[in-house]
């Protein structure tokens, strides 16, 4: 059986498969563990994998599990493929940076056609007599800046587009 598992916001995919009389197989990227399994209580195990004793404690709902590891605390969040696949798909939508204050544009650093990175200032806006860089959201290229240098912006209008 395939599972999708996140640990500190990497990903790890596991494959476990039954081996026999409280055995399982775990498979890890590209390493395989054979697994004596010893249950305890309903959410207690005792795992001999190659000679070495883990004493695992599992508390679950439905997005995640808090999981102690000889007393050692792990958070492991559950995802399905079809939501990893919808918020990927999410993170290449264009996103529109609007402002929320009103505010003159001092300096367009990038042009419609640019590639920028997530973090990368694409124009500097003067609010309050504070200059700020407005910032790309994410990486991808630069479809439309609906201001020049020295425009003057409301709040709520569109800066720029990414893709």
């Amino acid at each position: 059986m395939n599972f999708l598992f996140w640990l500190d916001r990497k990903e790890f995919k596991v494959n476990v498969e039954p081996a026999g009389d409280n055995l399982i197989r775990i498979s890890v990227a590209d390493t395989t563990y054979d697994v004596s399994v010893e249950f305890i209580g309903r959410e207690e195990v005792l795992l001999n994998v190659d000679g070495r004793i883990f004493n695992v404690i599992v508390h679950s709902n439905s997005l995640s599990h808090t999981v102690f590891v000889n007393g050692r605390l792990f958070r492991v969040e559950k995802r399905s493929a079809l939501n990893t696949l919808r918020e990927e798909k999410g993170r290449q939508k264009k996103k529109d940076v609007r402002i929320t204050m009103p505010g003159r544009v001092v300096q367009v650093m990038s042009n419609p056609g640019d590639k920028v990175e997530e973090g990368q200032p694409v124009l500097v806006l003067e609010a309050m007599k504070m200059q700020n860089e407005i910032k790309s959201p994410q990486a991808g290229e630069l479809v439309r800046v609906n201001f020049r240098a020295g425009d003057y912006a409301e709040a709520g209008s569109v800066l720029f587009t990414v893709e």
